[in-house]
């Protein structure tokens, strides 16, 4: 396994646009925990806490549709500075605001300028990937170690969080993450030699776009109830762990949930599975619910650690199943599109249920709070299981897509598809049915 990675980072810039991309994409993992900690911390509102989390997520699932697309046509070099900056300045006005007692509409706006100026790190840095791999298997062990590094960031990136919060000042993880970003996201542009190549005004695909596609709609609803989880999970856990007296330890059982999550996807997506795509989604949909339900009954940090770690094995899985399916379901043309739709369909469940998961806390308990996640992927296995017909129908209809640079996966935890592909021999798997 190893050596296919060296095979990847051997070619020429690899590494350097690889790393460089590790960090810029670091305060993903801090920015909406950041949030959550200085807004409660402030204010002792859980509410306001998962709204402002929201108005940021929201922003940031729309803007990365329109930024995405301009990159392509422009080229990384022109926006990436631009977006980063405009990104870390409002993050500094927002905090400033939050110290200087702004009102909560005024916060909202500033914090969803910053969502909307996030880069997508992840898919440029994919782009890069694409344009340098010289075949399909060493593009896909370069996917493999981005989704790794995904992972890996969402390991650290709420330990450092907790880390500078608690020990140092609430509002240093933002601060930190606005400088990480716009250093890591400038010097990713200046290494002109592995940019892809913009594409200019390329003419749009005849047929609509890509929620058009027969069945996607039904991924990004999935999506929406996959997101809840994220988002009524992490609230939650920074409630719980503040009221039992051990504020610190979010971090640590939130890196955990990143930690089993990469575990999950580093030994599910190596491997070959015969399911379908469209039944892969519905079955660990339904097993996160179920990986879910010891939340709600645990009583210490340390039981809930133990809980978050089972529950992360799964997150990984039903993600890259899920972005997996995606591809199926659209054409190459407009893979960027699609896995962007489905992208936000997460980003915005993730905002949905930080807001839900703050009202209950406020009103009822953490308690409740925990019930929320399992809800949330009950409600996306419901979706994939009542739709199974017509995502079948429409995944055997088409041919497996080459590898493409589209592996959007910000800015929640979770890897791209990579390596899971169905049994070109098996009567029942998609690339059998798709021949």
């Amino acid at each position: 396994m190893l050596t296919t990675y060296r095979r990847a980072l051997s070619l020429p810039g690899a590494w350097q646009f690889s790393s460089t991309g590790f960090v810029a994409r670091l305060p993903i993992a801090m920015v909406g925990l950041g949030i959550v900690l200085l807004i409660s911390g402030e204010t002792g509102s859980y509410a306001l806490a998962g709204f402002l989390s929201a108005a940021f997520q929201v922003s940031a699932a729309i803007g990365a549709i329109v930024t995405s697309r301009a990159m392509d046509r422009v080229g990384q070099h022109r926006l990436l500075p631009w977006l980063a900056t405009a990104n870390g300045v409002a993050i500094a006005f927002f905090v400033a605001g939050v110290q200087l007692g702004w009102p909560v509409p005024a916060l909202a706006v500033m914090i969803a300028v910053a969502g909307a100026a996030q880069p997508a790190i992840g898919s440029m840095v994919r782009a890069r990937w694409a344009a340098a791999a010289p075949d399909p298997e060493r593009l896909r062990s370069a996917f493999a170690l981005e989704s790794i590094i995904d992972e890996l960031i969402f390991t650290i990136g709420p330990l450092l969080t907790a880390l500078l919060a608690f020990q140092v000042a609430l509002p240093l993880p933002l601060l930190a993450g606005a400088v990480i970003g716009v250093g890591g996201a400038i010097t990713l542009a200046l290494q002109r030699g592995t940019e892809p190549a913009p594409s200019g005004d390329a003419p749009r695909v005849q047929g609509g776009g890509a929620l058009r596609q027969p069945g996607l709609i039904l991924v990004v609803v999935a999506s929406l109830g996959i997101g809840g989880v994220f988002g009524t999970y992490e609230v939650s856990v920074v409630a719980f762990t503040e009221q039992a007296g051990q504020a610190g330890a979010s971090g640590l059982v939130l890196g955990l949930w990143a930690l089993g999550s990469m575990l999950g996807g580093i030994w599910f997506g190596s491997r070959s599975w015969r399911l379908p795509l469209a039944r892969q989604v519905m079955v660990l949909a339904g097993v996160l619910a179920l990986a879910l339900v010891p939340a709600p009954f645990v009583g210490s940090v340390p039981l809930l650690a133990l809980a978050t770690f089972v529950g992360g094995v799964v997150v990984a899985p039903a993600l890259i199943a899920t972005f997996s399916l995606t591809e199926r379901l659209v054409p190459s043309s407009l893979l960027t599109e699609g896995l962007t739709w489905t992208n936000s369909g997460l980003a915005l469940g993730f905002s949905a249920g930080t807001t839900i998961a703050g009202i209950v806390i406020d009103q009822v308990g953490t308690t409740a709070a925990f019930v929320l996640p399992m809800v949330s992927a009950a409600s996306a296995f419901l979706v994939a299981w009542l739709g199974q017909r017509r995502l079948l129908s429409a995944s055997l209809s088409r041919p497996q897509p080459p590898p493409s640079v589209a592996w959007n996966v910000d800015p929640l935890p979770g890897p791209a598809p990579w390596g899971v592909e169905d049994d070109p021999d098996d009567p029942q798997s998609d690339a059998a049915g798709a021949r």
